[in-house]
């Protein structure tokens, strides 16, 4: 009889140790101050390396709007050089050349024979060619400034405003036969192509496909950074997780050392033969509690290798350097409680998820940004199939002022100024065979095919996700339910162990397998509502709902509530 009662004292001991430690499973963090979600995220945004390597996307997707827009910018240019012409000439007459420089004086007789001064019948007669005549070539210095200012418009017209100054200054001839001039001149030319090159279509094709480039670009590099909170949240979770499971996987350990200990009190009395025949009654008990507890001490050492290794994870996640991931904090929100739904319509939520999908993510857009700019290159490979025929036009004026002053080659702009000088006229152009026109045109094409079935292939995918986060949906409403229900049952039955008197040692080997069965139960119920909490935040991510974007690239925000509850 004495033993029987205490064996039960025992039992409902070691039932009220098993039964305080498995129920209190919550972690209180050591430290105050611990990482919250939000941190987590803004942090990886702030830090990943992966963030930079995507944005130069951006940048240079903007560098191809910058490059294309060049082309329609005015264009200023200016010179100014100086050189010297000999030109040849015809044979110039003699009467031309009196007295000019180059003429020497005439004297003759009476008879009208060449004589020489000082005889008193040599007169002076005139002048008559020197000995360097007839020239035949005339030899000019030649300056010239010239300005012009040039712009080509987004629908194909060009235009140009150019002034030309010119200053000749003579060598060898005399100011008779040819004076020194200074001459300007001032145009306005204008081109318009009528086929080729015509319209926004041709003329700035490659410009509006380069916004769109860049529009993708910046939609891409959104979608990412949700990508990485998603990355985040989920490495969150996952080192929460660890960080609980140690927890419960050391309060198993010490509700197995308190049971052994009282074991081993049990067994323990001053009478060698009396403890010798305990132990042989009791040696399956203390067989098995001395092997419970070796196994929690090396299943609490793997969960401890668990914790690092998902904090080391975390640590990447974020993009801290190696030598501060021992120095990241801990997570300060717990794993979200309640928030799977026992009852839900799932077809309701896919239909609705898909939609969401559809409109809000920026990936698809983008996809969709893409297939737009190969449209635009398409149609101007069209245009450019076309022959070149060109109208152009041209008015202007001239002026002259002669003169050897360094002003007069400015004043000839408003000198000397006549009638306007125009010209119009058409410009043909097609090579033959127009084969660079058609490969352009073909590659276009294949370009276009490409990001049409791009924006196919991305809506499948959403589609595809979006299924299967239904059916892990569905399988989570139904593994949660019956995994709180057998932690019930075996809570319900920890608890009976201390109402029903106990007359077998076995009972204890029962109650340690059910206290093992229910820290068991307690995970796995952990687990479960993590990957649901990763699952919660991965489809708001695929349909475009995980956090919010504003106007610049850097402007993104997320909630907790939004993380911990689905889409509906």
């Amino acid at each position: 009889m004495s033993r029987i009662i205490m064996k039960r004292s025992l039992l409902s001991l070691l039932t009220t140790a098993s039964l305080g430690g498995v129920l209190g499973t919550s972690v209180a963090l050591a430290e105050d101050g611990g990482m919250s979600l939000a941190e987590a995220v803004k942090m990886t945004l702030e830090l990943s390396p992966s963030r930079y390597i995507q944005q130069a996307g951006v940048n240079q997707a903007r560098a191809g709007v910058t490059i294309n827009e060049g082309v329609f910018n005015p264009t200023p240019s200016a010179g100014f050089n100086v050189g010297q012409n000999s030109a040849p000439l015809a044979s110039v007459p003699y009467a031309a050349l009196a007295n000019g420089p180059f003429s020497q004086m005439l004297f003759r007789d009476s008879l009208g024979n060449n004589c020489s001064p000082p005889s008193p019948t040599c007169l002076f007669t005139g002048y008559g060619p020197g000995p360097d005549t007839p020239f035949r070539y005339q030899n000019t210095d030649v300056a010239t400034f010239h300005a012009e200012m040039s712009k080509l418009f987004q629908n194909g017209v060009s235009a140009s405003v150019g002034v030309l100054n010119t200053r000749i200054i003579q060598r060898n001839l005399s100011t008779i036969s040819r004076p020194n001039a200074n001459n300007a001149q001032v145009s306005l030319n204008v081109n318009i192509p009528l086929l080729k090159n015509r319209g926004t279509t041709s003329a700035a094709g490659r410009l509006n496909a380069a916004r769109k480039q860049e529009e993708a670009a910046t939609n891409d590099y959104k979608f990412f950074l949700t990508a990485l909170a998603n990355g985040a949240i989920a490495a969150y979770w996952d080192y929460r997780l660890a960080v609980d499971s140690l927890a419960i996987r050391e309060a198993s350990r010490d509700r197995v050392m308190r049971i052994t200990n009282e074991v081993n009190k049990f067994v323990t009395d001053p009478d060698p033969r009396k403890e010798a025949r305990l132990r042989e009654q009791l040696a399956q008990v203390i067989f098995t509690a001395e092997g419970a507890r070796v196994n929690r001490n090396r299943t609490v050492n793997d969960f401890k290798q668990f914790m690092e290794a998902a904090k080391t994870n975390f640590a990447l996640t974020l993009g801290v350097p190696p030598e501060q991931f021992n120095t990241i904090r801990m997570p300060a929100e717990e794993i979200p409680d309640g928030i799977i739904p026992t009852t839900a319509d799932l077809n309701k939520m896919r239909s609705a998820w898909r939609k969401s999908a559809l409109e809000n993510r920026l990936d698809l857009e983008a996809a969709r940004q893409r297939q737009q700019a190969a449209d635009f290159l398409v149609k101007k490979a069209e245009r450019d199939l076309y022959a070149q025929l060109d109208l152009s036009g041209s008015i202007g004026y001239q002026g002259l002022q002669e003169g050897n002053r360094f002003d007069d080659m400015w004043n000839a702009y408003g000198t000397n100024v006549h009638n306007p000088n125009w010209s119009t006229g058409l410009e043909f152009r097609y090579p033959i065979g127009n084969q660079v026109a058609r490969g352009t045109l073909d590659s276009s094409k294949a370009q276009y095919r490409q990001a049409e079935l791009g924006v196919y292939e991305k809506t499948r995918q959403i589609d595809a996700t979006i299924d299967i986060n239904v059916g892990l949906v569905e399988r989570y409403i139904e593994t949660i339910g019956k995994a709180e229900q057998a932690s019930k049952e075996l809570k319900d039955a920890l608890a009976a162990w201390k109402r029903t008197p106990l007359t077998d040692p076995s009972a204890i080997l029962g109650m340690l397998q059910t206290e093992a069965q229910y820290t068991e139960s307690l995970l796995a119920i952990l687990g479960i509502r993590t990957e649901y909490a990763k699952l919660v935040a991965d489809i708001r991510f695929k349909t475009g709902l995980l956090g919010k974007n504003g106007d610049s690239m850097e402007d993104y925000v997320i909630n907790f509530s939004e993380v911990s509850q689905l889409p509906i």
